[in-house]
């Protein structure tokens, strides 16, 4: 028993680890052309979620700015999850919820710390095995012309 704790043990801390590098690579591989003309900001801001999970990334941005927010996601996962922006008193500025965009354009008058939610719903899957993907949030900037 004792020499199955320690292989179980290992195994159970290198998964998330090796979901994590698998996530990284998708976005590399997938994400970044959505944002066109716009200059990423170089942050990674991935995961791997699960239906029924939701995830919430605050971020301060600049007046004087036009940016633009992209949600990528595995295919697994991509028809059922919505993002939403928030201020800081929670007040919804922009919900995918009905309309299914993965991508939201915005400027904002006076720099404000922003919260992005993503939302995985619950799918019903049967016999209880969630489907999961990787989901990453890009943000691209440019100077206002």
């Amino acid at each position: 028993m004792k020499k199955l704790i320690l292989p179980i043990l290992l195994l159970a801390l290198a998964v998330p680890q090796f979901a994590s590098a698998q996530c990284k690579s998708f976005t590399k591989k997938n994400c970044r052309e959505p944002l066109e003309d716009y200059t990423g900001n170089g942050q990674y801001n991935g995961a791997v979620m699960f239906e029924g999970e939701e995830a919430t990334l605050s971020q301060t941005f600049y007046s004087g700015q036009d940016y633009r927010l992209f949600v990528c996601s595995q295919p697994s996962i991509s028809d059922s999850l919505y993002f939403e922006v928030m201020d800081y008193r929670k007040n919804v500025l922009y919900s995918s919820r009905n309309s299914g965009e993965k991508v939201f354009d915005f400027t904002l008058e006076s720099t404000q710390q922003l919260k992005m939610r993503v939302v995985v719903p619950s799918l019903g899957t049967a016999n209880n095995l969630k489907k999961n993907g990787c989901v990453s949030i890009m943000v691209g900037f440019k100077k206002q012309e």
